[in-house]
């Protein structure tokens, strides 16, 4: 058995247990994955071994357990990677970790109305909240890019913790095809080309089709 357990939901609905999933993965890091079908009768009951909350994604490694995607994400930064997952500069740091909390706590209008669905293409009208949240997006987008990201295309140049909490809105943003600008487009098309975000669209396209009963497993 790996050292490393991470327990994740359904790859096609499942937005939270990409970002770990997708840190460890960046960073060659071996690990079993565990996956656990969300909305059935049994999740709660299979969860229980492994996660205090009941919810994915959750990180065993050897005696410590450590659940919510952000936590995690610090976890593998502080202890398997040595810092290498957040800029090195305390100002590009300082803003990384501010803008990868914003996107794991706020924005309810796009986490209530539309929900990550791998297999899920079409264009839909915007209400005002909407519509100032993706731009929101849009605008953190945009000025990180800007100042931080000479050095690449990712959002502060090299792939960081960033890029694995926003890798979710750019499966949702390619399956609802929100208005962007050009610089929030092209960041858009650096998270999706990446070999990992592929492998896990395509995975979670290969899922059994279960319509979700609720989106409270997942944090």
């Amino acid at each position: 058995m790996k050292d490393i357990r991470l327990v994740i939901g359904d790859k096609n609905y499942s937005s939270w247990s990409l970002c770990p999933w997708l840190l460890l993965k960046m960073f060659d890091i071996e690990f079993e994955e565990i996956q656990i079908a969300l909305y059935q009768d049994n999740t709660a009951e299979k969860l229980g071994p492994y996660s205090p909350s009941l919810k994915v994604p959750v990180l065993l490694h050897r005696e410590i357990t450590v659940w919510d995607s952000l936590a995690i994400c610090e976890y593998i930064n502080e202890e398997l990677v040595k810092g290498g997952a957040w800029p090195s500069n305390p100002r590009r740091r300082a803003s990384a970790r501010s803008v990868s909390n914003e996107i794991h706590s706020e924005f309810p209008a796009l986490k209530k109305h539309w929900p990550m669905n791998c297999k899920a293409s079409m264009k839909l009208s915007l209400s005002e909240q909407l519509f100032n949240e993706v731009a929101r997006i849009d605008a953190i987008w945009n000025c990180c890019r800007h100042k931080f990201g000479e050095n690449g295309d990712y959002l502060f140049g090299r792939f960081s913790i960033a890029d694995c909490l926003f890798a979710p809105t750019a499966v949702i943003f390619n399956s609802y095809q929100p208005e962007l600008s050009q610089p929030a487009r092209e960041y858009l098309e650096t998270l999706l080309d990446n070999p990992f975000v592929q492998k896990w669209m395509a995975q979670g396209r290969g899922e059994i089709e279960r319509l979700p009963v609720s989106w409270a497993h997942a944090s």
